[in-house]
């Protein structure tokens, strides 16, 4: 992903830019930008959000006052993707046709977290049982196997900031006691970076090559179609799956 050095505006400054005024402090920071051909605008929510208006601070910040655009339609079709609070960071995709409306808005702060779902196993293919519906092998197996597939598996995504991503368990492999299992569970691809691109979701997994450049070797993509509290639900290619949101229990 190509990345280079902005100005990151923090918490004065979104109080500045949205009518408080004081002199504006920034710092400098390591962030993820863009590609060129993304069309996504990134900014700072403003006081002032509501049903029909977002207002922003685009990012990176140019010294302007916020912009606002009108989101009346996009609410209406659900797709405002999680509650907009005062400096959370946003995508918004525009109108092609009227560039004072937002068609899109994600509140990326929101995607912030420990995202889960439930997997459950498959059997292994049995010689035995070729020829066969799923159903009718199912119905020949002893009721401690069938016990098995009703076990599922937490999998998920941790999206985290500054682009960074993990998926908790992708490095494990298949050990000896699994391969012996007459069940299986699918195997989770590994990515270590995200973004938005276009108003979608994209995971990668990026590598540095031998020059030290960094290497897309994996992507996936995603439509969010749903972004609240607790819940995240997002349409891949061949794929719909609901996500619910993991909270780590406090240590005593």
């Amino acid at each position: 992903m190509k990345k280079n050095t902005i100005l990151c505006i923090i918490a004065t400054l979104i109080m500045w830019g949205c009518g408080t005024k004081q002199d504006p402090v920034v710092t400098e920071q390591e962030v993820t930008v863009s590609d060129d051909d993304d069309q996504t605008i990134y900014g700072l929510a403003c006081d002032g959000c509501n049903d029909t208006l977002v207002i922003f601070l685009p990012i990176p910040y140019d010294g302007g006052d916020p912009d606002t655009l009108h989101i009346l339609n996009a609410v209406k079709k659900r797709q405002i993707m999680g509650k907009i609070h005062i400096g959370d960071k946003l995508a918004i995709m525009k109108n092609e046709r009227d560039s004072t409306v937002a068609d899109l808005v994600i509140v990326t702060e929101q995607l912030m977290g420990q995202w889960r779902h439930l997997v459950y196993p498959t059997l292994h293919q049995r010689a035995d049982m070729e020829g066969n519906t799923e159903r009718q092998k199912i119905a020949q197996l002893p009721d401690s196997i069938k016990a098995l597939l009703e076990i599922p598996k937490e999998y998920g995504i941790d999206i985290k900031h500054d682009n960074l991503m993990y998926v908790p368990g992708s490095y494990a492999k298949n050990v000896t006691s699994d391969e012996e299992s007459p069940v299986e569970y699918p195997i989770a691809q590994f990515f270590n970076e995200w973004k938005i691109f276009n108003g979608r979701l994209v995971m990668l997994r990026c590598e540095a090559d031998s020059l030290g450049e960094m290497q897309t070797l994996v992507s996936d993509t995603a439509d969010v179609m749903l972004l609240e509290a607790d819940s995240l639900v997002l349409r891949f290619k061949d794929d719909v799956r609901s996500y619910y949101r993991k909270v780590e229990e406090p240590k005593e």
